[in-house]
């Protein structure tokens, strides 16, 4: 990102997220990872969508599916904030949400299905938000965020799983 503005309304782990986002146009991105993510899902072989490149890590479906919970939780937040609500929000266990779907059948027909719902939902949101409310700040996990610095984590996370499902469970055997 250019726009190095955005960096101080985020905690310092957002910071490696931000510089995976080429450029500050924030619905370009949201729409460019979408499209780098509906690619990824045609590289995914019925071999790899249960692969895991170690025992004790996610399955390739799983990582997918961690995408769509955080983007869940991420646009909460950034509605919220949109609005004006400064009420502070509970932070989430990311393992434990996994762990909640651990056993089930996730298919990646399905999987593709969500995320595509989820992102269009997620463009959607943001292009009804003014300057304004793209910038009110408010406290998630006792962190200050805005709905913008949100919209951000949402496209810097999302390409981060992508690359590394292309690095660790597309090119390993």
């Amino acid at each position: 990102m250019t726009d190095k503005t955005i960096y101080k309304d985020a905690p310092d782990y957002c910071h490696y997220f931000f510089d995976l986002v080429k450029t500050d146009n924030l619905l370009d991105e949201l729409y460019k990872s979408y499209q780098i993510t509906n690619e990824l899902f045609q590289r995914i072989t019925p071999e790899k969508e249960n692969f895991s490149y170690q025992p004790d890590k996610w399955t390739t479906k799983e990582v997918i599916r961690h995408i769509i919970d955080c983007e869940r939780v991420y646009t909460y937040r950034a509605f919220r904030f949109s609005r004006f609500d400064n009420t502070e929000l509970p932070g989430f266990d990311e393992n434990k949400y996994i762990e909640a779907v651990k056993g089930k059948t996730l298919h990646l027909s399905d999987l593709k299905e969500e995320y595509e719902n989820i992102r269009k939902s997620t463009i959607v949101l943001f292009k009804t938000m003014t300057n304004e409310m793209l910038d009110f700040k408010g406290s998630a996990n006792k962190v200050d965020f805005t709905a913008r610095t949100l919209g951000f984590m949402t496209v810097g996370h999302n390409l981060h799983h992508c690359n590394f499902i292309k690095t660790k469970y597309l090119n390993k055997n």
